[in-house]
């Protein structure tokens, strides 16, 4: 049992909270003093949430100036600078505009339907103000709403382009589908990947949930994509009894297509927005990611080939000795999702890439180093991921299907240079798979939020942890923007 804090769902105030091991699931319980008691099934199964949290790195080298707890959190984020973790995605707002209406949008509140909408000025501040950080972060992510119902979009993506952020548009496609042309104005401008809505392989469920028929919209938007060679991340809203039988298909077609496809996210719904007040929301969200990729994959990705993203920590401070402007460390708790990168073979077999190593000796020895980076040099640095990564290859898997001197320049040039390209034609076969848990008022963690690594920035430039903007700063932040708007307008 552990003891954290978390929020009322109705009246939002904090309140004490705890997280137990009830039944075959974790369970977060807690107490509000005026609404009664609450009960939510906050993650996996026991086996894989213990089994995330012994590759939690970033415990164990944490530096220990940084903040560790704030009284504020997660009410006062205009004035709070106790976050733990910096941030590794930058979320813009662009729009509520939407072409859609979905039952499950996390975004949107059906008592409060703004017309929020920020300038292309305010967002070019935005930018610059994100550009100013130290560190910066590395890549951005363009939200909504739906974006492309803005025509001015490209130049955004162009103007985040010249300031050198990787860019990301959140979209559901129907854009894209149409219009061959706006996909190669965006690739023009600079855009880097298209997070596309992607669900189900059947219609049924796009019009019990999204309101229509749109796999074929998918198929296109792909289509249009891959012409002008604009990668993409399949993002699914996971949902017990309606698409959580699909994960093994959706990762197939995603090793099918890995010349465009860079990665599936699997989101569980998040009951926020639109699904707030869901009454089923417990059993939609009862379900084990893990274990259903290692059934529906037939063992080829177990249940413990998932990681928590934190334990890219240790190899990203090895990989700040090398760059001019280092990144900030991926250091969100083991508790908000678990990754993995799957490299598809010449004969289309998916192999996670920890079987190409002994992956616990390897990151023992990363992490080893990471510990000691300060004093090393950059030729010491070097040597120690270079024995590393021999020391603990799998050579019949690895000559087999990559070659070594393959793989040694992939992982070197990825510590030196971090980047798509670094991974020379290896890109081309690789996709990320992972599930990002996000939290609504039943499962929130303040200990999670604190570690959050997706920030969004409003226009007056509050950065705000993902899931504390959506479960409490999102109707104030709309709302107090759309009335000084409308003061300066009548002005």
């Amino acid at each position: 049992m552990t003891k954290t804090v978390s929020i009322c769902p109705i009246c939002l105030k904090k309140i004490p909270a705890e997280l137990k091991n009830e039944n075959g699931k974790i369970i977060i319980t807690k107490t509000c003093k005026i609404h009664g008691s609450f009960s939510a099934t906050h993650w996996q199964s026991p086996k894989i949430f213990n089994f995330a949290e012994q590759f939690d790195f970033f415990k164990k080298i944490q530096d220990p100036t940084i903040p560790k707890g704030s009284e504020k959190c997660p009410h006062d984020c205009a004035s709070c600078d106790d976050h733990v973790s910096e941030t590794v995605i930058g979320v813009i707002d662009v729009t509520k505009r939407c072409d859609l209406k979905c039952s499950v949008c996390f975004s949107t509140f059906p008592e409060h339907e703004v017309g929020y909408e920020p300038s292309k000025n305010e967002i070019e501040r935005i930018l610059k103000f994100l550009n100013s950080r130290n560190p910066k972060p590395p890549a951005l992510l363009f939200s909504g709403g739906e974006p492309l119902e803005r025509d001015d979009m490209p130049e955004i993506i162009g103007i985040a382009h010249k300031l050198k952020f990787m860019t990301i548009l959140a979209t559901n496609g129907t854009k894209l589908a149409k219009s061959p042309d706006l996909a190669r104005n965006l690739k023009e401008k600079g855009l880097n990947i298209v997070y596309l809505q992607f669900d189900s392989f059947t219609d049924a469920f796009y019009e019990e949930v999204r309101g229509q028929k749109l796999l074929q919209t998918k198929y296109k938007a792909i289509k249009n994509c891959r012409k002008y060679d604009i990668e993409i991340i399949l993002v699914n809203t996971l949902m017990r009894g309606f698409n959580d039988g699909e994960i093994g298909a959706i990762i197939k077609f995603a090793a099918q297509n890995s010349d465009i496809i860079r990665g599936i996210i699997f989101q569980p719904i998040a009951f926020t927005g639109r699904a707030t007040g869901n009454p089923l929301r417990e059993s939609w969200r009862d379900w084990h990611f893990a274990e259903e990729v290692e059934s529906q994959t037939n063992h080829e990705i177990k249940a413990t080939d998932f990681f928590p993203l934190s334990i890219m920590v240790s190899p990203i401070k090895i990989m700040r000795q090398f760059m001019k402007k280092p990144w900030p460390l991926f250091s969100c708790s083991p508790q908000c999702g678990l990754v993995n990168w799957i490299y598809v073979s010449k004969n289309g077999k998916i192999i996670p890439i920890n079987h190409f190593v002994n992956f616990k000796k390897f990151f023992q020895n990363i992490q080893k180093a990471a510990t000691k980076v300060e004093s090393k040099g950059k030729l010491s640095l070097l040597s120690s991921l270079f024995f590393a990564s021999v020391l603990s290859l799998n050579w019949p898997l690895v000559t087999k299907e990559i070659g070594f001197f393959t793989l040694m320049k992939a992982i070197l040039k990825m510590h030196i240079a971090p980047s798509y390209e670094s991974l020379g034609h290896l890109r081309r076969r690789i996709f990320l798979l992972g599930s990002m848990a996000f939290m609504d008022r039943y499962t929130f963690d303040v200990n999670r939020v604190e570690r959050c690594v997706v920030h969004y920035v409003t226009p007056d430039l509050k950065i705000i942890p993902f899931c504390a903007y959506n479960n409490i700063h999102r109707i104030e932040t709309e709302k107090d923007y759309v009335s000084k708007k409308k003061t300066i307008d009548k002005s």
